[in-house]
C-alpha cells in the first residue's frame, strides 16, 4: 500500500509521531511519504510543500485576533496551493491528516475528500475536533457550537470559531473520513463534540521508538550523563515548559508542597531535571535543586533520561497525550500525572505510577513523594508488559495497515 501523511512539521509533539508512523510503515513493507511545510530531516520521502508568501503574511495579521499572540489557532486558511499536493494524494492509497494548521483550509479538505482515497484523521490535538483552538482548556463549547470563542478578540461580532466548525462539520459529515484516536480519553471528546456525534473511531496507540527505549541500567545511564547517583531525580519535559497547558505553574506548587510537607526529615537529596525550553521556568527550593538540559535532540540521550530518572511528573491539564508518559512506561519509569489524556489508559495505580485528579496539588506531591522515597511495587508484570507491547511503533504501524486492508476491500465491495 502507498501511505501519504500530512502534517504541519516533522519535528514538535505531532510532528515526531508522524515520523514515527511514516518510518514503521516502510519497515513493513510499505510505501509511504509525508507532507509537511517545516522540513528538518534529510529524506527525499518528507516532502516540504511551498507556501504562499501573501497567505503567510495574511496568516500573520490573523494572529491579532487572538488573546495570546503565540496560542495556536486554525483560521480556514491554507498557505498551500492543491496544485503542489495533489499529484502525491493521487499515487496514495491511504492519507492521514494529522493537523490542518496552516496547510488545510476546508476548500483543501474537500478537495482531498473528492479524490476517492481512504482518507483518516488522526487528531493529536483539539485543532480538528473545535472552531479552531489547539486547547481547548476548560471551554466545552465544542460540543455544541463555537460561538464567542474565549480564545479570540471580538470574536462575538465575527463568529469566526462557529464559521470554522459548521464548515468543517458539513465536509466531515459529506465525506464520513475514518477518525483514529490514540486513547479512551480522545475517544470521549470525540464522541461528545458536534462534528463528530455518531461516529465511531477507531483506537490505535501512538507508538513509542525502539531507539527510546532501549535497557539501560540507572547507573550506567547516569554515568553516562554525568548525574549523582545518590540523588533522586524528577524528569520534567516539554517543549515550553512555561506553557500553562502542560501544567508548570502547578508543577511549581506541588514541589513546594513536596519540600514542606514531605520532605521535612528527608537528607536525601532530590533533583529537578527539566528536558525542554525554559521560557522564564524556574523553582526555588531549598531541598529541591533544579538542573534545566534544554532540547533534548538524540533519542539516545533522551532515552538515557528516562532510564536515569526516579520518577517522570506530567502535570498537564488539556492534552491527548502527552507522549512521554508512553515513553516512560516503555522506559519501565513510574509516572504521577493528572487525569488526562493517555495516562488513563497506561498508568495503574501502585503499578507504575499514580493518577491525580486535576488540579490536586497536595496528592500530586503526595505521589512523587511515595514514589521516590517509598518505592512503589511493579507488581503486576504482566500487565506491565501488555502496556508496553501495545504502545510500541511496530504495533501502530501493524494496527494502520491491518485497518487499511479492510477499509480497502470493504471500498472495492461498494464500488461493485
Amino acid at each position: 500500500m502507498k501511505f501519504v501523511l500530512i502534517a504541519n512539521n516533522d519535528s514538535d509533539g505531532i510532528g515526531q509521531p508522524v515520523i514515527k508512523l511514516f518510518r514503521n510503515l516502510r519497515k513493513e513493507g510499505h510505501q509511504a511519504k509525508v507532507l509537511t511545510l517545516h522540513k528538518t530531516i534529510n529524506d527525499s520521502n518528507i516532502v516540504k510543500i511551498k507556501r504562499s508568501f501573501l497567505s503567510r503574511f495574511f496568516l500573520f495579521l490573523l494572529n491579532f485576533l487572538k488573546k495570546d499572540f503565540k496560542e495556536l489557532f486554525w483560521f480556514n486558511i491554507s498557505s498551500i496551493n492543491f496544485g503542489d499536493i495533489k499529484k502525491y494524494l493521487k499515487e496514495a492509497d491511504i492519507i492521514i491528516i494529522y493537523t490542518f494548521h496552516k496547510f488545510i483550509s476546508s476548500k483543501i479538505l474537500e478537495k482531498i475528500s473528492e479524490q476517492k482515497k481512504i482518507v483518516y484523521l488522526r487528531p493529536l490535538d483539539m485543532e480538528i475536533i473545535s472552531g479552531g483552538c489547539h486547547f481547548n482548556q476548560s471551554c466545552e463549547q465544542f460540543k455544541d457550537n463555537c460561538y464567542h470563542c474565549p480564545k479570540l478578540n471580538l470574536d462575538k461580532f465575527f463568529g469566526i470559531a462557529n464559521k470554522n466548525l459548521l464548515v468543517k462539520k458539513r465536509i466531515i459529515r459529506k465525506f464520513k473520513p475514518k477518525v483514529i484516536v490514540q486513547n479512551y480519553f480522545v475517544e470521549g471528546l470525540i464522541k461528545k463534540s458536534n462534528i463528530f456525534k455518531n461516529f465511531k473511531p477507531v483506537k490505535i496507540a501512538v507508538g513509542v521508538s525502539k531507539d527510546r527505549s532501549k535497557f539501560f541500567s540507572k547507573t550506567n545511564a547516569r554515568k553516562q550523563l554525568g548525574i549523582d547517583l545518590k540523588e533522586k531525580i524528577i524528569l520534567f519535559t516539554t517543549y515550553n515548559l512555561s506553557s500553562y497547558n502542560k501544567g508548570g505553574h502547578l508543577l511549581k506548587k506541588s514541589l513546594e508542597i513536596l519540600e514542606e510537607k514531605f520532605l521535612q526529615r528527608q537528607s536525601l537529596n532530590c533533583r529537578l531535571i527539566t528536558l525542554g525550553n525554559k521560557n522564564g521556568f524556574e523553582i526555588n527550593q531549598k531541598k529541591i535543586k533544579h538542573s534545566n538540559k534544554g532540547t533534548v535532540n538524540s533519542d539516545k540521550e533522551l532515552n538515557l533520561y528516562y532510564r536515569a530518572a526516579d520518577v517522570l511528573v506530567s502535570p498537564s491539564l488539556y492534552d491527548f497525550g502527552p507522549h512521554v508518559v508512553n515513553e516512560s512506561v516503555s522506559n519501565e519509569l513510574p509516572v504521577v500525572s493528572f487525569k488526562v489524556g493517555t495516562a488513563n489508559d497506561v498508568i495503574v495505580n501502585d503499578v507504575n505510577g499514580y493518577l491525580v485528579p486535576c488540579y490536586n496539588t497536595y496528592e500530586f506531591a503526595n505521589s512523587i513523594y511515595k514514589i521516590i522515597y517509598k518505592k512503589i511495587n511493579f507488581k503486576n508484570v504482566a500487565l506491565k508488559e501488555k502496556i508496553k507491547s501495545y504502545r510500541s511503533g511496530k504495533h501502530e504501524a501493524k494496527s494502520f495497515i491491518k485497518l487499511s486492508y479492510k477499509e480497502l476491500k470493504r471500498v472495492k465491495i461498494n464500488c461493485e
